[in-house]
C-alpha cells in the first residue's frame, strides 16, 4: 500500500501529476483489479504511461494522435464490462472529443475515465489554439458527468482510487507538469463531492482549485494574515461536479465574503458552481470570482500567464486586499 507521508509527497511532487496517476495511483489499482483498459492518444512517454505498457502491455493501447477513435474505442470497450481510462491533452480531451464525450461517456453513463493534462495555462508557450480554459464548464454540462481538479500530486493519487471505486464517467483535469507544490505533506481524508479546507480562517471563505491555485491561495492567506490580523478560510474544490452546495450553504451568516479562484474561465466553472449555489439558495454572500477572463493574453510560460489573469501569489493578495 502507498504511503503518504512528508518524504513521499515530496518525490511525488517532483515527478509531476501524469506519473503519480499511471504509476502511482493506477498502478496500485491494478494490483487489486486488472479489468481496466489503458487508452492514449500518443502520449504514452509524456503521460508516464511507459511503465504500466511494459508491465501491462494487454492492457494498455496507444491509439496514435487519433482522439476520437481513442474515446470510442475505450467506449467499446466499456460496454463489455471493463473499466476504461483514457489520457490527452485537456483541450483534446474535451473539445475535440465533445460529441464522442457527451453521447458515449455522459448520455450513456459508462464506466470511463478521461484525464486531460496541460489544462489552464499550461500550454501557453504553443498559442492560445491549445490552451484548455473552459473545459470545465463543458464538462460539468454533460449528464452523469464526474469532474475533478486535483490541488497536487498526493491528492491526484487519492483521487485516482476513489474514481476506480465508482462507475460514473470522470473527467480529471490538471495544470502543471513536474515539481508541482504541496497543498498536502501528510495522510488525509479524500472524499469525492466533498470541499476540503485546507486552512481556517475568518471573514473571507476562498474557495480554490487546481495545481498551483490552491497553494497560491494559501500562501496569499497568509499574506493577508501577516499585514492585516487575520487570515482568511482557504478550502481546497477537488470536485467540481458533483458540488458540495452544502458547504457554500454553510458559509452563510459566517463570512462576509467569498472569493473563488480557478485556474479557468470565469464562466461556467467553480465560480458558476458557487453562483448557482448562492442564487437557488438565497444566500447572503458576497461573490468574487478570480479566473480567466475574456480578454487577450500575451502566450508564454504558465507562471507568466498566470500573473497576467492575477492567479500567482501576488494577484490574489491585491484581489483579496481590494475586498478587504
Amino acid at each position: 500500500m502507498v504511503e503518504f507521508n512528508k518524504r513521499n509527497a515530496r518525490m511525488w511532487s517532483i515527478m509531476g501529476i501524469n506519473p503519480c496517476i499511471w504509476s502511482v495511483g493506477l498502478e496500485e489499482v491494478l494490483t487489486q483489479n486488472k479489468n481496466i483498459a489503458i487508452f492514449t492518444a500518443d502520449l504514452q512517454r509524456y503521460s508516464g504511461l511507459n511503465r504500466l505498457f511494459t508491465q501491462y502491455p494487454e492492457l494498455c493501447f496507444n491509439m496514435g494522435i487519433a482522439e476520437q477513435n481513442m474515446v470510442g474505442s475505450a467506449a467499446g470497450m466499456a460496454m463489455e464490462g471493463v473499466q476504461a481510462w483514457m489520457t490527452t491533452y485537456a483541450p483534446f480531451m474535451s473539445y475535440r472529443c465533445a460529441d464522442h464525450f457527451r453521447h458515449l461517456m455522459g448520455n450513456l453513463n459508462l464506466n470511463m475515465k478521461a484525464i486531460g493534462s496541460a489544462a489552464g495555462f499550461a500550454a501557453g508557450l504553443s498559442g492560445a489554439s491549445l490552451l484548455a480554459v473552459s473545459d470545465m464548464a463543458f464538462a460539468r454540462s454533460v449528464p452523469n458527468m464526474v469532474v475533478l481538479s486535483p490541488a497536487d500530486c498526493a491528492e491526484a493519487i487519492k483521487m485516482v482510487w476513489a474514481i476506480s471505486e465508482i462507475k460514473s464517467p470522470v473527467y480529471m483535469r490538471f495544470c502543471g507538469t513536474t515539481n508541482i507544490p504541496m497543498v498536502y505533506t501528510d495522510d488525509y481524508e479524500f472524499v469525492l463531492g466533498k470541499i476540503n479546507v485546507v486552512s481556517e480562517g475568518e471573514k473571507i471563505a476562498v474557495l480554490a482549485t487546481g495545481n498551483d491555485i490552491v497553494y497560491n491561495a494559501m500562501k496569499a492567506a497568509k499574506t493577508i494574515c501577516e499585514s492585516k490580523g487575520f487570515s482568511p478560510l482557504v478550502a481546497d474544490v477537488h470536485t467540481i461536479k458533483p458540488f458540495d452546495k452544502d458547504f457554500v450553504k454553510g458559509l452563510a451568516g459566517k463570512y462576509d465574503a467569498v472569493v473563488t479562484i480557478e485556474e479557468h474561465s470565469i464562466i461556467g466553472g467553480l465560480g458558476s458552481a458557487v453562483a448557482e449555489t448562492i442564487a437557488e439558495n438565497a444566500l447572503p454572500l458576497k461573490l468574487h470570482t478570480v479566473g480567466i477572463e475574456e480578454k487577450p493574453y500575451i502566450m508564454g510560460k504558465r507562471p507568466f500567464m498566470l500573473k497576467q489573469a492575477g492567479l500567482d501569489v501576488e494577484g490574489i493578495v491585491n484581489k483579496l486586499e481590494s475586498i478587504i
